[in-house]
């Protein structure tokens, strides 16, 4: 069987009107996430993405929607138990089955993971008994950083554009702290409070993969001056500070942030709460 791929579908909440969100993940972080599961042997092979647009999809019925993915040299599907697809999601993983059976079309129906979260966790409203982003999104929403990250296996990273600094951050001796337009964030924060982080500069690159592809990622190889700070994250509905301490703003973070050109995102792993 051939490469891996994360199928995605693009515009869903522009077609159902749905209000857009930021992502779990920043899309500039996906590839270091992608390179965790590899390290960690939870998979054995390259993973790439691939994005559907679902405005192409949305009323296909489920037959058709299989047929299209063989079109395209999908040649098998790996879905969980509670997989719904096709036009008013009419597909289950049954269906999918039947149709992979039919169409040759190799297809593996994974159960969920349960979240098996410790007892002292209290499950924000909404959330899923299983490990899920809604679950994750969730937490986040409501500040319980420690059951997001008990749910992802790592810290929640937040990855903020360093465009969005405050303009009167002077990144002298004396500065403590360094602030973030709350616009700046490329995926979902956590509700407003104080959280203890540790914080680093990242180059975003372009990767080359096996077959010419090319993705942009922020991998931790490409720290501004190879390390993380620790520090403390105060979340408002304006905007992000990091509070440094007495050791002040790290001189990776300071002066046009990233130096001599390319594109520079500040990396935050968020630990707990403070």
């Amino acid at each position: 069987m051939g490469a891996p791929y994360l199928v995605s579908f693009g515009g869903m909440a522009e077609v159902l009107g749905w209000t857009p969100t930021l992502p779990v993940v920043a899309t500039e972080d996906r590839e270091r996430v992608c390179e965790l599961w590899r390290a960690e042997g939870l998979v054995s092979r390259e993973l790439r993405e691939h994005a559907i647009p679902f405005a192409a999809i949305r009323r296909m019925s489920p037959e058709e929607f299989v047929k299209t993915l063989k079109d395209i040299g999908v040649g098998g599907v790996v879905a969980g138990r509670n997989y719904r697809f096709g036009f008013k999601a009419a597909g289950t993983a049954d269906t999918l089955v039947d149709l992979g059976e039919k169409l040759d079309v190799d297809v593996s129906i994974v159960d969920l993971l349960p979240a098996d979260i410790e007892e002292d966790f209290d499950c924000p409203g909404g959330c899923t008994p299983q490990v899920s982003s809604t679950r994750v999104r969730a937490c986040l929403a409501a500040g319980d950083v420690e059951q997001c990250n008990a749910l992802l296996g790592r810290p929640h990273r937040l990855v903020m554009s360093v465009d969005d600094v405050a303009a009167d951050v002077s990144f002298d001796a004396s500065d403590t702290e360094i602030a973030f337009a709350l616009a700046s964030a490329r995926n979902q924060y956590p509700a407003p409070g104080v959280y203890a982080v540790r914080a680093a500069m990242r180059e975003i690159v372009e990767i080359a993969g096996p077959e010419g592809d090319v993705r942009r990622g922020a991998p931790d190889a490409n720290a501004k001056d190879g390390r993380a700070s620790d520090a403390r994250m105060t979340v408002s509905d304006a905007d992000v500070v990091l509070d440094f301490g007495v050791e002040g703003v790290p001189r990776e973070l300071s002066g046009g942030v990233g130096g001599g050109g390319g594109e520079w995102v500040v990396c935050v792993d968020i630990i707990s709460r403070a």
